[in-house]
């Protein structure tokens, strides 16, 4: 098993791998799906543009009730069996008035049954994006070549590139009998923490997993760091902060002490990075906090690495800095290690390396890169799932306003995933 390079954050870096496999040309029904592919870009994006212009940011159940109904509705049209999958609320540690609650919304499981001795696809897609109802990003729009908009890129344009692919081979009555599954989740930007446990089970059950994450610059990507986040909840004691300041014990303060041991854990010799993304507390200006918290961001691409920084992070709870001694602060702290790293097996090399030989067949060039962003790929490969995870979008700017996919891949995308899932069915 080859290990990943470090550091991980340096993107499309091509990486040496296993010679490509041969494919055959292209025979008559593959010819087919394509022009009747070449005739759906139009549809393509109205769908995208669609689904975008529905807020589905990760706490918006409403939203993200509408989205799955749009999905699951489709998915029915080429017979697939629709069930939705229960999400669940998730408590975190939080300071008096925070109450960070995760109530995640529910995910879809679309099945199409086929013969016991076919081959078993599982195909999978996130239906939520980082920007809550209340963002200014909310709309989708044609730019030239581009469509800008919420999650055109990460990754409704994946979806749409998922949907048309199964129904060009729905064309040409390639679906009839096959066993293909289709997991939509609705929590991924947040670690798929209800989700997980869904994911690991279908992934056993299936014989590849197909991710329609964005392909970024034309790139597929290998490997993966693994991902963690953290919620550190620091409690002191209030005090007036000029009559009684020596009185008080700052919660504030000792976060301070503690977000730099968190951000001394980053080594990019290793590839290990920590991030503290948001620090919230005090209650005034002139009251010695009594309750500051922070969210942490944790990559890491070995496994071990993972378990050690979890270890890490509860130490640096455990100690007090600011008021050595003192029992009048304490410390709570969250951790999940939600995504392990994503590490390259023969199998997924394979996975990868027929994807860009079909691709070459079609006349898209893909560069081949690991990454420090994680997916449900991640999951699914971890779970003994052979999976490749960057079929979706040619795109940029994801999880800022300046998110924007390129047209032409939707269908581009779209050719190279229905070929793939017909000689995967296949073999």
């Amino acid at each position: 098993m080859r290990k990943l390079l470090h550091p991980l954050v340096i993107l499309f870096t091509l990486l040496p791998i296993a010679a490509l496999a041969q494919e055959v040309e292209l025979n008559e029904e593959e010819m087919a799906m394509n022009t009747w592919l070449d005739q759906q870009e139009r549809q393509m994006v109205a769908m995208v543009e669609r689904l975008a212009n529905i807020n589905s940011g990760s706490l918006n159940r409403n939203g993200l009730s509408e989205v799955a109904s749009i999905l699951s509705r489709e998915l029915t049209t080429l017979g697939f069996t629709i069930s939705s999958l229960p999400g669940r609320v998730i408590e975190m540690p939080s300071c008096p008035g925070s109450n960070l609650v995760l109530d995640l919304s529910d995910h879809v499981l679309a099945r199409r049954a086929g013969l016991a001795s076919g081959t078993r696809l599982l195909l999978m897609g996130h239906m939520d994006t980082v920007f809550p109802p209340e963002s200014p990003f909310q709309t989708a729009r044609q730019q030239g070549e581009n469509l800008a908009g919420p999650g055109v890129s990460d990754m409704k344009g994946g979806l749409v590139v998922m949907l048309y692919a199964l129904r060009a081979l729905n064309e040409e009555g390639l679906l009839d009998g096959q066993a293909i599954s289709v997991l939509l989740n609705s929590d991924e930007e947040v670690g798929s923490l209800s989700s997980r446990s869904y994911i690991e089970t279908q992934a056993g059950q299936h014989d590849y997993g197909l991710v329609f994450e964005p392909s970024g610059g034309n790139t597929m990507i290998r490997g993966r760091k693994g991902l963690g986040q953290a919620r550190m909840v620091v409690n002191g004691r209030a005090s007036h902060s000029g009559a009684a300041h020596e009185d008080g014990r700052s919660a504030i303060r000792e976060l301070a002490y503690k977000i730099i041991e968190l951000e001394n854990m980053t080594d990019y010799e290793t590839g290990v990075t920590v991030n503290v993304g948001i620090v919230n507390g005090g209650e005034a200006r002139n009251t010695v906090s009594p309750c500051a918290e922070a969210y942490v961001d944790l990559r890491y691409p070995e496994p071990e690495q993972g378990t050690t920084a979890e270890q890490q992070f509860q130490e640096i709870s455990d100690t007090i800095y600011s008021y050595p001694g003192s029992d009048e602060l304490s410390a709570e702290t969250w951790v999940q290690l939600h995504r392990p790293p994503k590490i390259p097996t023969e199998e997924s090399d394979h996975l990868l390396n027929r994807t860009i030989a079909i691709g070459k067949l079609l006349g898209q060039e893909f560069n081949i890169s690991d990454s420090g962003g994680g997916t449900d790929g991640s999951l699914s490969q971890a779970a003994g799932l052979p999976t490749l995870d960057s079929l979706g979008v040619s795109g940029s700017g994801n999880h800022s306003d300046r998110e924007q996919a390129n047209v032409s891949s939707l269908v581009e995308r779209a050719k190279l995933s229905a070929i793939l899932i017909k000689r995967l069915l296949e073999e």
